[in-house]
């Protein structure tokens, strides 16, 4: 039910999370800051933690920092396009978890903090004319 009404005060908008894994606090901190600033992304919380994966065919246990990109799914797409061009990694991570349920306030506040699609002009060549 929260949700219905989240969509129906804020134009269908979706709240989203994109998870993704950096090498250090130095990459992570770079690229929180730039789509924070860009308004690709509301927030974006980030940890270290421990991670044990195959690469290459060799076990690797590494301590990583591990990152929760909160945006909108209006401004998901840039933001997906802007961590894949900047990572650091072959290939990174990036996953993408649907917000089912989320409070009104948050949910305002996550789309003013983000990127709004502008609408889109209409061609009004249709449109009759005076001769």
């Amino acid at each position: 039910m929260i949700l219905f009404l989240v969509r129906a005060n804020l134009s269908v908008a979706m709240g989203i999370v994109l998870v993704s894994t950096y090498p250090d606090k130095k990459s992570i901190s770079q690229i929180a800051h730039v789509v924070v600033e860009q308004k690709l992304a509301a927030c974006v919380n980030y940890t270290q933690i421990n991670s044990v994966y195959s690469w290459k065919g060799k076990i690797e246990d590494t301590e990583e920092f591990l990152a929760l990109f909160k945006t909108t799914s209006k401004s998901k797409q840039k933001l997906k396009e802007e961590i894949a061009k900047s990572h650091p990694y072959d290939v990174p991570e990036i996953v993408e978890i649907k917000m089912d349920d989320v409070s009104v306030p948050y949910m305002k506040w996550l789309e003013a903090s983000t990127l709004r699609s502008k609408p889109k002009k209409r061609n009004h060549s249709s449109k009759r004319r005076n001769p």
